[in-house]
């Protein structure tokens, strides 16, 4: 019987201390780069980094996220498991967004895709759609919708294709033609909103068990 309790306790104090493991730790951690250190190479369901932003996400919990100040952590209780979120930085990041056809230079040959982009492009100035363009010519993934890339910030396209689509000079309905040579990628991009700031925050989500 003595073991018994002595086995009960111990696991009791192994559980509080894992816990209390996980808040320090949070509590240490003030910076992106000591979240990424934190959850280290080996990706995880019980800890990873999340983003979010009010134009993509929707629901409660990332509201309140989007709400609390950088370094507060809120916590979420199951019958199984806790799991902290704690919003590691916030900020306002510009966002871009745009509608852009695509053709792939190693599966078509660039005549065609010359005389294809004429046909659009003719076709665009004559009121044709261009998300119904891009349905119907496309070869992104995207296709299905329009061709829209949705809101993105520099770094998630090809360079050649942001500075098009930051490029003042464009105005929103716009289409221009850009390539890029070192995937031979062709694009027929249409602008579709002016710059904006958008509100994000980073956010270390940590799971752990509870006994």
């Amino acid at each position: 019987m003595n073991k018994f309790f002595f086995f009960l306790f111990f696991t009791l104090s192994l559980s509080i201390f894992a816990q209390t493991n996980v808040k320090k730790d949070l509590k240490d951690i003030e910076t992106l780069e000591q979240a990424e250190d934190y959850i280290g190479e080996k990706k995880s369901r019980k800890k990873k980094l999340m983003v979010f932003n009010t134009e993509k996400h929707h629901s409660k919990l990332a509201k309140e996220l989007l709400e609390m100040p950088a370094g507060f952590t809120k916590t979420e209780r199951t019958q199984f498991n806790k799991t902290h979120y704690k919003v590691v930085k916030k900020e306002n990041e510009p966002h871009y967004r745009i509608s852009y056809i695509y053709f792939d230079g190693n599966k078509m040959p660039v005549d065609e895709i010359y005389n294809l982009r004429k046909t659009i492009m003719t076709k665009y100035a004559k009121g044709v759609d261009f998300g119904d363009l891009a349905k119907k010519y496309s070869m992104a993934d995207n296709a299905r919708k329009g061709g829209d890339s949705g809101w993105v910030k520099d770094g998630q396209l090809p360079i050649e294709i942001e500075e098009e689509a930051n490029n003042l000079a464009h105005q929103v309905d716009d289409i221009f033609d850009v390539g890029i040579t070192d995937d031979n990628g062709f694009y027929i991009i249409k602008k579709t909103h002016r710059l904006q700031l958008i509100k994000e925050v980073y956010v270390l989500k940590v799971q752990e068990e509870i006994d």
